[in-house]
């Protein structure tokens, strides 16, 4: 089980923040060849019909789960995506992720079954976790509602690697997308003034990273993404169900 702690930052505190941190953490594995030590995190979220995981979230419901593909950076048909379930249980949270090429995740949600024993798992538990995703994708008739796309730059603490440090920044979102507009970049920017800063840890949050945020005065928040970019599109909150739903069902007809 992981924490998540997040805080809304003023991106005026970004250079100082950075320096401040720079004692406790080195850059994350997957950046220290990036120049800038940053890489593009790039989600498409399903919901259902009635919006369900986005009012949960806004109604502050304490276990509840939410349904993702997840990639990075620029487009291959071979590029790395997740099939991800991520789950809240008050304050921890768990993540189950299934990873396939491109190609394949493009099949999967245009309604191809893959016999698990032709997709390559790098473990065990992906072939799980990929039934998992399956079953919840289609319990909830549940379908793409929004992307959502920042830029991340990561940093582990020195003293204990499963502490991260990550800045969020240029967070920006589209709704409605078909899968292979995972990597689109046709966005709409919003909290153009701040990031999010996300401090994740599995034991004890960081002493040292309490005394820096106090110094800044900086206040945890619950900063979802997702609702962030869905409060982006207020056409989307404003649909009825079944409107939705068609509206979901002919972005679905245009998968691939």
């Amino acid at each position: 089980m992981r924490h998540e702690i997040k805080y809304i930052v003023p991106k005026a505190y970004l250079s100082a923040l950075k320096q401040m941190i720079s004692p406790f953490v080195i850059p994350d594995k997957h950046v220290r060849n990036n120049p800038d030590y940053t890489y593009t995190v790039r989600s498409i979220y399903f919901d259902t019909p009635d919006l369900l995981f986005y009012r949960e979230k806004m109604e502050g419901v304490p276990y509840r789960l939410k349904l993702r593909i997840r990639g990075y950076n620029k487009e291959t048909e071979t590029a790395p995506v997740f099939l991800e379930i991520k789950r809240k249980h008050k304050v921890p949270m768990t993540k189950n992720r299934a990873p396939f090429p491109f190609s394949v995740v493009k099949e999967i949600l245009n309604g191809t079954q893959h016999n698990p024993a032709t997709v390559f798992f790098k473990k065990e538990s992906s072939h799980e976790d990929y039934i998992r995703f399956a079953y919840q994708l289609n319990k909830g008739n549940l379908a793409p509602t929004v992307l959502v796309v920042y830029d991340r730059e990561p940093y582990e603490a020195r003293a204990d690697h499963s502490i991260r440090i990550t800045f969020d920044k240029n967070l920006r979102s589209a709704p409605l997308p078909k899968s292979r507009e995972l990597y689109s970049d046709d966005l709409k920017a919003l909290m153009t003034d701040h990031f999010i800063l996300e401090v994740k840890y599995n034991k004890e949050y960081p002493e040292w990273m309490q005394l820096i945020a106090n110094a800044f005065g900086l206040k945890q928040v619950a900063a979802s993404k997702y609702c962030m970019s869905m409060d982006n599109h207020k056409g989307l909150l404003e649909m009825k169900p079944w409107q939705l739903m068609m509206a979901r069902n002919e972005a679905m007809r245009r998968y691939v």
